[in-house]
């Protein structure tokens, strides 16, 4: 008699084991979810802050009929480090301003990178040349070596 009292209490112990598997992978799905939720909603935030400064850029507004009104600069953080590519603004908008802003964008980059553990090429993002002006709008100027 103690031993078939054992062995059904040693089976109850066996099969709380598979429903305590199953919550936990149950709450690890979830987890990843909300991480996932999470990440998705920071990159949603960083493109927001991106095309705010394409915007003040004037790159998509103003016409480009003089190369010496628009400028570069490094903006984005790749995770191995450096920039993740140039953008070009007009030199007629508050770039004080502007400046400050893909700075806060290029901090922001570099913490989301961080925090989710990004992986990204360790090539460097060679600065432009210049700027210059195609069809009336500005481009980034390269200079080719082969």
């Amino acid at each position: 008699m103690y031993k078939t009292n054992l062995q059904s209490l040693t089976m109850k112990k066996l099969s709380f084991i598979p429903a305590a598997l199953c919550l936990i992978f149950a709450s690890c799905s979830n987890d990843r979810a909300e991480d996932n939720n999470a990440k998705e909603t920071d990159l949603q935030q960083l493109e927001k802050m991106y095309q705010e400064i394409v915007t003040l850029s004037k790159v998509n507004s103003e016409t480009c009929t003089d190369s010496k009104d628009w400028d570069f600069t490094a903006i984005g953080s790749k995770a191995c480090g450096g920039p993740e590519k140039f953008i070009i603004y007009s030199k007629k908008i508050n770039t004080a301003a502007f400046l400050a802003k893909v700075k806060t964008y290029t901090d922001a980059r570099a913490a989301f990178n961080v925090k989710w553990n990004i992986f990204s090429t360790c090539d460097v993002a060679l600065p432009p040349a210049g700027v210059g002006c195609a069809d009336r709008k500005p481009v980034l100027l390269w200079n080719v070596a082969f």
